[in-house]
């Protein structure tokens, strides 16, 4: 028997370790099943899962479930995204080894990323995860660099992939280049200084405005706008930089805005994107007085040394002495930072820097083309990806200052010359290993190791050929061809919104030019997680909530429900009250499925089950196909929350409040046939249940089909059963307007008792129920409405009761109006009282009725108050309740 109490704390870790001992979820190739490969995220091995992780990978848990039972040959891999910066930060802090140890500092960051994978894969079963661990893939594996360096090599034979010095956005704290994917701007506030710089000809000034008065130093150009008739006469001049008296010519150039500032710009090298195309379009000196660490360099002259900060400061108090600082204006302006990490914030600079890319620009609307063969859930999520890829300025550079990531496989000689690896030494190191050849094979030159390590993104954006075992295939292993062909291209991608510009734009563009197909068929995208408040979940807010903080209370299932309500692509703020709500909901499920465990596990369903059914039992059951046929659409459709809210009103109330309370008399009176009928009913209702909530609720459905249904079906595990079928024939309009009816009369009476303060299971021992066009429907529910209620004498008259009536009471329902009117709920019941008749004969005829109390707008419908009437019959008097065309007379 089932224990009173669901305890999830019990169930769940008893089932995550049955499932991985019998190794439920193991992926084996079979071609003839239809294949469904999932290109799973890889999430950073920071230790912890987070909320977001939560939500993205139940989504892609539930999809996962869903497909196996629907037939398909799921392949679920999960690997984990071990190279990045974070990692060396916490190796620096934590074991004290700096990167001019390479191999011990290497040495430790492996050691520490073992434990970090560790602690996550155990989160990850923690919340009833499906994958297949035996497939697990990590980024720092021989034969992940391998792969990855193999697409280099090939992308450097196809000319996709170069070296050259170009402005690269340069973090001066964390000391490493960045792709733009990983900056953003951040508005906040600062100053616009407007300075007067001296015409060289001693004929006056022309006024600039700057946010950045450091960069006077590398100022090559002063821009005006060609028809901004200020300044028309001074194009062609020179301007004399003050402090270091240097000329620099004035041109014109249509990308000025005449109308910021002062209508006048000085071009540094580099302040900004804009800088760039400049110098580059005017072919105009590159002068860089700023250091890698984010001080003035020599070119700065007396500010050398001085932070960029201090730098501006300083210099602004220099212009001011000189007459040159004219005005200083407070702004908000938009600041270039490191944002993809929260603990970095530094202010980005635009730095020339060898380093190494891989062409996009020139091929975006080839990757657009390609992106929009994919079907994208939802379908606008294609516009932000369009949207960055015509928004590129540059190619991808793709080379780190970092030591803990995968190596390029080349050498280069003091000329330029670059030297590949050979493929068959794969994974290469020249950090440390030897070249190929001992001298550039084109000028004789001595080889220098590149050392420079991959940008995460480049590991990452080949998951769907490392799962799909594209290098084995191309390598020649036959086995290895079989999995690629029958899982090539993958299913589905599924991922976060705030990764679109980068995994999936570079996953896009990397599969195809070396496959020339897409890399999947769907990509499905998730929504953010914000914080009890609302806002994003931030340290800095103090409302971070951690997984490991939500299980323990409330489990794993409760905390799935709350994934799988999110609406799609949008953010889903986390509610300890939504996750008590689903605990509540469980509960509930355990209570209905406890109590019919006695009628149904031993029930010989095959042998009944194609009895001609009782009203109410094809009314529950046609609901349950109509669910059936919604669940199916909507996960089809990779939609989870309106499913859920459906699923989770259904169980709650049309099965556990209406239909068992309705069949209890019959399951436990003397009319066998009836009985039989209210098994057969009930044994179909909650065995498709189970099916339809085991994507959603794993833990809780293995253990109840477990208990009450394992034996006959003889399944392993309820993951391995197929998803219900959906019958037309099961689909019964007028049982569904003939259930309603009941599900509407068994609740006004059940009113009636409460208002009475009568328990439900009371004897009621005369009721009758008049009705006229739904006299007939009433008729066939007429056992059940008496069996239900325990009415004693129950009559049912086609007709109109021809009786005076008068309201005795009418109060509010403190249940719905509680909540939103609060401390006016006693004002507002006596408002009621005291306006009865009036209040009662507008919900009768108008259905709802406002008024006001103390200076409140109130508005009420008919199920927000209680009201109880009377009519009189032969000096007799009774209480009515009306539903519909049907009133009930209480005597």
């Amino acid at each position: 028997m089932l224990p009173k109490n669901y305890d999830p704390n019990e169930i769940e870790p008893k089932w995550q370790k049955y499932w991985l001992e019998e190794k439920i979820y193991k992926y084996r190739l079979d071609e003839n099943k239809p294949s469904y490969a999932i290109d799973t995220p890889p999430p950073f091995t920071s230790g912890t899962l987070h909320l977001g992780h939560v939500l993205s990978h139940t989504w892609i848990d539930i999809i996962a479930r869903f497909k196996r039972m629907r037939g398909y040959n799921v392949l679920f891999p999960q690997g984990f995204d071990n190279h990045g910066l974070p990692t060396e930060l916490k190796v620096e802090k934590e074991f004290g080894i700096t990167k001019d140890q390479p191999e011990e500092f290497l040495k430790k960051c492996v050691e520490w990323t073992w434990q970090a994978i560790e602690a996550m894969r155990n989160q990850f079963i923690r919340i009833g995860y499906s994958a297949d661990w035996d497939l697990e893939y990590h980024t720092m594996d021989d034969k992940y660099k391998a792969t990855v360096q193999y697409t280099l090599l090939k992308f450097y034979e196809k000319g996709l992939l170069y070296r050259e010095e170009h402005p690269v956005y340069w973090c001066p704290k964390c000391r490493t280049s960045l792709a733009k994917a990983e900056v953003g701007y951040v508005e906040e506030e600062g100053y616009l200084y407007y300075i007067k710089l001296p015409l060289a000809d001693g004929s006056g000034y022309i006024p600039i405005a700057t946010t950045r008065p450091e960069l006077m130093p590398a100022c090559v150009a002063v821009f005006v706008h060609p028809d901004d008739e200020r300044y028309k006469h001074l194009v062609g001049k020179k301007v004399k930089l003050p402090i270091y008296e240097r000329e620099v010519p004035i041109l014109a150039d249509e990308d000025v805005d005449p109308n910021f500032g002062t209508g006048a710009v000085y071009n540094c090298t580099y302040g900004d994107e804009q800088d760039i195309v400049w110098q580059k379009r005017y072919n105009l000196p590159v002068i860089i007085a700023i250091n890698e660490d984010g001080t003035m360099n020599e070119k700065a002259g007396p500010y050398a040394g001085l932070k960029v900060e201090e730098a501006r400061k300083k210099i602004a108090e220099d212009l001011e002495k000189m007459g040159l600082l004219y005005k200083k204006e407070k702004i908000k302006h938009r600041v270039l930072r490191h944002t993809e990490r929260s603990s970095c914030m530094a202010p980005i600079e635009l730095l020339p820097k060898k380093q190494w890319f891989i062409k996009v620009k020139d091929f975006t609307d080839e990757i657009v083309k390609v992106a929009k063969e994919i079907n994208w859930y939802p379908e606008d999520m294609f516009l932000r990806l369009k949207d960055w890829a015509e928004s590129m300025d540059w190619d991808w550079v793709i080379s780190r200052q970092r030591v803990f990531g995968t190596p390029f496989p080349f050498w280069v000689c003091k000329n330029g010359h670059i030297v590949p690896a050979r493929e068959e030494d794969l994974p290469v190191d020249p950090r440390f290993d030897k070249p190929p050849v001992e001298k550039c094979p084109v000028c004789g030159a001595e080889l220098e190791p590149v050392t420079d390590v991959l940008d995460c993104w480049v590991d990452s954006s080949i998951t769907p050929l490392i799962i799909t075992k594209w290098y084995d295939a191309v390598k020649g292993d036959e086995e290895a061809k079989k999995w690629f062909e029958h899982n090539f291209p993958t299913a589905l991608r599924p991922q976060g919104t705030d990764i679109i510009r980068t995994w999936a734009f570079y996953t896009i563009y990397r599969t195809y030019k070396l496959t020339g197909e897409k890399p999947w068929r769907d990509i499905v995208i998730n929504g953010m997680v914000a914080g009890p408040d609302g806002r994003k979940m931030s340290k800095s807010y103090g409302n971070v909530v951690a997984p490991d903080e939500v299980i323990p209370k409330y489990g794993a299932d409760a905390l799935r429900l709350w994934t799988a309500l999110a609406p799609p692509g949008e953010d889903h703020p986390f509610k300890w009250e939504t996750v008590d709500y689903n605990f509540r909901f469980l509960q509930k499920l355990w209570n209905i499925y406890r109590f019919a465990e006695r009628h149904i596990k031993d029930f010989e369903y095959e042998e009944y089950k194609d009895l001609e059914l009782e009203p109410l039992d094809r009314w529950i059951l046609s609901r349950l196909h109509r669910l059936i046929k919604f669940a199916t659409e909507e996960l089809e459709k990779y939609r989870f929350n309106l499913i859920t809210r459906e699923l989770m009103t259904f169980v709650w109330h049309e099965v556990a409040d209406d239909y068992i309370e309705m069949i209890k008399y019959r399951l436990y009176g003397e009319d066998e046939e009836s009985k039989i009928k209210a098994k057969v009913a009930l044994y179909e209702l909650l065995w498709n249940l189970l099916l339809l909530l085991a994507p959603f609720v794993p833990h809780i459905t293995e253990e109840l089909y477990y208990h009450l249904f394992k034996d006959k079906v003889g399944a392993k595990s309820i993951h391995l059963l197929e998803w219900p079928k959906y019958s037309e024939e099961r689909i019964d309009e007028e049982a569904e307007r003939v259930g309603e009816l009941a599900r509407k009369i068994v609740s006004e009476m059940r009113k009636y008792k409460n208002s009475h303060g009568l328990p439900l299971n009371a004897k009621l021992k005369h009721v009758a129920i008049y009705a006229t066009e739904s006299y007939d429907l009433v008729k066939l529910i007429e056992r059940d409405i008496a069996g239900t209620m325990n009415i004693e004498r129950l009559e049912v008259v086609k007709g109109e009761p021809q009786l005076e009536e008068r309201v005795v009471e009418i109060k509010p329902n403190f249940r719905r109006v509680g909540p939103r009117y609060g401390k006016l709920v006693p004002k507002i019941a006596q408002y009621l009282e005291e306006n009865a008749d009036r209040i009662a004969k507008e919900l009768r005829e108008k259905g709802r009725v406002e008024f006001e109390v103390d200076g409140t707008r109130v508005e009420l419908d008919r199920e927000d108050v209680v009201l109880r009437k009377a009519v009189f019959s032969e000096g007799e008097e009774v209480e009515t309740a009306v539903v519909d065309d049907v009133v009930i007379l209480f005597f």
